[in-house]
């Protein structure tokens, strides 16, 4: 059996893809597959990006409701979302 080799990069990409996802909703998780397919990739970049400003939004609102494990939530997503943009947008400029 033949065993397909990433780059490191792909690993890492690989990585904060599965992490985000981990976190993510699943009608979220369907646009992305409708987007990209099994791939996440360049494509996505706009949804991520407007899923990041909507968590950061969020986060706010729900400190001053006292909502914390909704609020740790939301920041868990936005500690997923800025490296995995910043990695998608990377290998777009490549």
């Amino acid at each position: 059996m033949t065993e397909q080799r990433k780059s490191p990069g792909e690993d890492d990409l690989t990585h904060l893809v599965e992490q985000y996802l981990g976190l993510e909703t699943m009608a979220v998780t369907e646009d992305l597959l409708d987007l990209c397919g099994a791939s996440i990739d360049s494509r996505a970049l706009p949804l991520l990006k407007q899923r990041l400003h909507e968590e950061e939004e969020q986060i706010p609102q729900l400190e001053a409701r006292g909502y914390v494990r909704m609020c740790e939530k939301c920041e868990q997503l936005v500690a997923s979302l800025r490296p995995l943009i910043a990695a998608l947008e990377q290998e777009e400029s490549s």
